[in-house]
């Protein structure tokens, strides 16, 4: 396995939506499709193991990982994802290579490969399921217990169970001596990635597993041209249906019974790819930017921003020819619960939301500091090609904000604060103290309340552990499932590095920055609430509207 791989993310544009994928690599392009609930990240061993050769890309299925679900009106049908998986390997611009599927995506690469046989090196179908008439719709019902987001964060515990018991029995729900899975219990670290890959795609976490599990792909089997190999280790659950198999497979069709060694297993893969990969004619592979492509008023795109320490994902909500806007959400978090705002800002002109180092899915800083901070925001902007921009802050990345501002003015505009934190040194270090709880998975879940009711109670009260009445907000409290869900996605995929941002705003001395700040500033404010209690000398004061649009239409009439 090669040392030091470099593993990148990155969007491409697919239909009305995007796939999201992991890649290493250079050479030839491999793709590696997921089992259900899961995501791209189950692959990472594969890209670190084949990326010496090979461009490894590990694609999240349509309504898992970062990938937008499929939207068709109806219910969806493995048919539809394999058509998915066509336009994602098309977009990708890769004319023919092996396609690996696992469990679920197995019927994915399945359907693909009987569709477009063209365009299949080889179809690796690993775990494949096929149960005559495909499974009982009570069985289906009972499995895919629907994933429902609620305001008091009771989903949380029932979702948590829901993943430890994936690994405890088959069918998870049955919960008798007959269904319980005889390996052992997976470490923390599995079990996060796992609960993470189940929250990821939520109420969508169904819509690959149940068609799957619908799809009958005995029929579809006799059918295929392209060269395909059924595989299945012998330590799966899946392992006896290489005996339900047609005997005579068509012609180019093998099955293999695979050692339960994983090692075994990786090094069969290897030679397939060998064998069948195009090192002439795909040598080159690079993917596409999607924020190279033309920015719509309405729509919002995707992409990850490289910089010295890694990368960083942005989100560029509409279009235009104006001056950009750059938008730093409030922390911990992402700008993917503010997309509506970025929509409404982005209406003629660009509007870049930032998830800053540490975040979301933004590479962390190896040491974090104001000017570290500062340093990859303007590595960021660079890249972008943004030229001055409008920066607009909300909540503790305004402490950020203030201090870029201060070190390069000549890159904004206007400064748009929403939510000053100005706070004087003793507070500061309560806040280093208190900010940042530790939200390390534990068996229990209580990493998952712990982290809603901290999202949940900063709406409410500024500091968030600050009961006293001198710490009641006066907004419209945002505490509706939906966003709380969101954030709390976001600030768990790096449970250990969330605090990084939080850490350095605190550190910034904003009384002193402010008289150094050489931009317009314009100040949002909320009559008495403890959050919009700075008084920002210079700036101009207006007053913030609680709907997003209203707030936006406000803060676009400043910048004019």
């Amino acid at each position: 396995m090669p040392e030091n791989t470099v593993i990148r993310k990155g969007f491409v544009n697919v239909g009305g939506g995007q796939v999201h994928y992991r890649s290493a690599g250079s050479g030839p392009p491999v793709i590696f499709l997921h089992d259900s609930p899961r995501s791209s990240v189950l692959h990472v061993p594969q890209l670190k193991s084949f990326s010496d050769r090979f461009t490894c890309i590990a694609i999240d299925t349509p309504g898992y990982g970062n990938s937008t679900p499929l939207s068709l009106g109806r219910q969806l049908e493995i048919p539809d994802f394999g058509t998915a998986l066509a336009d994602t390997i098309g977009a990708f611009g890769v004319e023919r290579c092996p396609v690996y599927g696992f469990h679920t995506s197995s019927k994915i690469t399945l359907s693909f490969a009987a569709k477009h046989p063209e365009r299949v090196a080889v179809a690796i179908l690993d775990g494949l399921s096929l149960p005559p008439g495909g499974a009982a719709p009570d069985f289906i019902a009972a499995y895919m217990k629907p994933f429902v987001v609620d305001d008091a964060g009771a989903f949380l515990g029932a979702e948590w169970t829901r993943a430890l018991d994936f690994q405890r029995w088959f069918p998870w729900f049955a919960k008798s001596k007959e269904a319980r899975q005889p390996t052992p219990a997976r470490d923390m670290n599995y079990v996060h990635e796992y609960a993470m890959d189940l929250f990821m795609a939520g109420p969508h976490f169904s819509d690959a597993y149940a068609a799957a599990m619908r799809f009958v792909a005995l029929p579809v089997i006799s059918t295929l041209k392209a060269r395909t190999i059924v595989m299945a280790r012998q330590d799966d659950v899946l392992h006896s249906y290489l005996a339900s198999l047609p005997d005579p497979l068509p012609a180019g069709c093998t099955k293999e019974s695979i050692p339960p060694d994983r090692s075994a297993w990786r090094k069969r893969l290897g030679e397939i790819f060998n064998e069948f990969a195009d090192f002439k004619g795909a040598s080159n592979f690079t993917a596409p930017d999607p924020l190279k492509s033309p920015g719509v008023a309405g729509k919002m795109i995707n992409g990850y921003v490289d910089v010295s320490h890694g990368q960083v994902l942005v989100r560029r909500g509409g279009g235009g020819a104006g001056r950009p806007i750059v938008f730093l959400p409030d922390l911990p978090g992402s700008s993917r619960a503010d997309t509506d705002l970025l929509l409404a800002l982005g209406r003629d002109r660009p509007a870049y939301g930032v998830d800053l180092p540490g975040q979301c899915e933004s590479t962390p800083l190896a040491k974090p500091s104001p000017d570290s901070y500062v340093a990859a925001l303007a590595e960021t902007l660079k890249a972008l090609e943004t030229g001055p921009v409008d920066l607009v802050a909300e909540g503790m990345s305004t402490a950020l904000a203030i201090a870029f501002a201060a070190r390069h003015g000549d890159h904004i505009a206007t400064l748009v604060l929403d939510g000053a934190m100005v706070a004087p040194a003793d507070q500061r270090t309560e806040m280093r103290v208190n900010l940042c709880p530790d939200l390390r998975p534990s068996r229990d879940g209580a990493h998952l309340h712990r982290t809603f009711h901290m999202l949940r109670d900063q709406e409410v009260q500024w500091p968030w552990y600050d009961g006293s009445s001198k710490a009641i907000r006066k907004i419209a409290a945002r505490v509706g499932g939906q966003r709380l869900y969101t954030r709390l996605v976001d600030t768990l995929k790096q449970y250990d590095r969330y605090g990084d941002a939080v850490l350095a705003a605190v550190d910034v001395d904003v009384a002193a920055l402010l008289p150094t700040v050489k931009s317009k500033m314009v100040a949002l404010t909320v009559p008495d609430d403890p959050r919009y209690a700075a008084v920002i000398s210079g700036a101009t004061a207006v007053a913030r509207p609680s709907d997003a649009a209203a707030r936006a239409t406000a803060i676009l009439g400043v910048l004019q």
